[in-house]
């Protein structure tokens, strides 16, 4: 018992400030979200259950101890912010939504568990060129040209600089009009540019203070997001900046959980003081409660249905599913949710289990957690975390070949492996 409360108090950064966003995410739901979103095309309604209400916060309460338990700081860095952003999120959903199945926090357990195993997985090292970014720079700048220059020749004549103003309507008007003059390959390139080469030029102008490359990836990231008025493109470059600072992984959970705080206070007083819910809409609401309410649509579709990935490049060719010659997400968003234009987005947990039920969903958790096996393995810097954390976030609104691929998850382990390994060792 002693061994046990030494192993908390040695990390009470973790356990306390999770914690106590724990309580604060119950309340922005209970006195908030519930308050003002009860009428949406995703209704979050209220009803209090004892039984769930205790044995959620109670099993919330021994589930955030056992991260304590992870060794290699890295790892239980990832570890609690999944935590926080998926298995927090999906029990709160499911303690005052009678209607969510339990299955929306069995999910993100499985999650948890992949995460927790990576700690005690070690990959044998290969023996592979290790270029120093510091050395190399001017490789990574004109590859980053190169990629770069097509959507300059396709693209230039369509951008709107009044995109930048992120005016809403002007934003769906733009990206209607870039789905009908798509060109494919760009597509597979926007995440590699906007995601990895040019967070990776913007941290490493921070370092060395070389501001002139600063400028010019913050601008190249700023014209890519004209090309398709995707605010992700914007958040690559921002989040890395924000996760800039600070030289250890500790110093990464600080970050977050200021601006996880920060945010939902931020939600509360704009709704209780300014009578406005941008900030609860846009971000706690989205963020946190929006995936698991359309996991557990996904699931009661799905649940005696799968697909075996016949949906995706994996199993297309296995296999076939009805989707109305639509795309999965658009097919859920339309013909079952019913609402005309909506892109009901998933992630790969969920991608996993529709496909092959809890087996499935073992595989992609399975699949997630190695990446982090890997990354661990490189011994990169912290200074680069924003770009991982960027991958966390896409978490649930990626299927696992649009991570992979179109979102650039292969591109970044083979950046970091040539050109970041051993990093933090610098």
């Amino acid at each position: 018992m002693n061994r046990l409360i030494s192993l908390i108090e040695s990390n009470r950064l973790y356990v306390y400030t999770s914690l106590a966003i724990f309580v604060l995410l119950n309340l922005s739901y209970v006195f908030d979200i519930s308050v003002n979103f009860k009428i949406s095309y995703i209704p979050f309604l209220f009803e209090f259950d004892t039984i769930r209400f205790v044995s959620v916060t109670f099993f919330s309460l021994l589930i955030t101890l056992v991260g304590s338990f992870i060794r290699n700081d890295f790892i239980k860095l990832i570890w609690y912010i999944l935590l926080i952003m998926q298995y927090y999120s999906s029990a709160i959903l499911f303690t005052y939504l009678p209607d969510i199945s339990f299955y929306i926090v069995i999910q993100n357990m499985v999650l948890l568990i992949a995460i927790f195993l990576a700690d005690f997985i070690e990959i044998k090292k290969i023996s592979l060129p290790e270029i120093s970014l510091a050395n190399n720079i001017k490789v990574i700048f004109l590859l980053s040209a190169i990629l770069f220059i097509p959507f300059v020749y396709y693209y230039w004549s369509y951008v709107s600089f009044d995109n930048l103003l992120l005016d809403k309507n002007q934003i769906y008007e733009t990206r209607d009009l870039f789905r009908n003059i798509n060109i494919p390959i760009l597509g597979y390139l926007m995440s590699p540019l906007s995601r990895v080469l040019f967070p990776i030029l913007i941290i490493y102008s921070i370092s060395s203070k070389k501001y002139y490359i600063l400028i010019i990836s913050v601008m190249a990231i700023a014209y890519l997001f004209l090309c398709s008025a995707t605010k992700s493109v914007l958040i690559g470059g921002i989040i890395a900046v924000f996760f800039y600072y600070g030289k250890h992984w500790k110093d990464k959970f600080k970050l977050f959980s200021f601006m996880i705080i920060s945010l939902i206070i931020l939600g509360f007083i704009m709704s209780f003081f300014f009578n406005s819910n941008m900030v609860t809409g846009a971000f706690i609401r989205r963020v946190f409660f929006i995936p698991p309410s359309l996991d557990n649509i996904y699931y009661q579709y799905f649940n005696d249905n799968f697909s075996l990935w016949a949906h995706s490049p994996f199993g297309s060719f296995f296999s076939e599913i009805d989707l109305n010659n639509k795309d999965l997400t658009m097919f859920i968003g339309e013909d079952i949710m019913g609402f005309k234009g909506l892109n009901a987005n998933i992630g790969i947990l969920t991608e996993g289990f529709i496909s092959f039920g809890y087996i499935g969903l073992i595989l992609h958790a399975a699949i997630y957690g190695f990446v982090f096996v890997i990354i661990r393995n490189l011994n990169i810097s912290p200074h680069y975390f924003g770009i991982v954390f960027a991958y966390i976030f896409y978490l649930n609104s990626s299927l696992l070949s649009t991570l992979l691929l179109t979102h650039g998850l292969v591109f970044l382990l083979i950046i970091f492996t040539f050109f970041l390994r051993n990093s933090a060792d610098e």
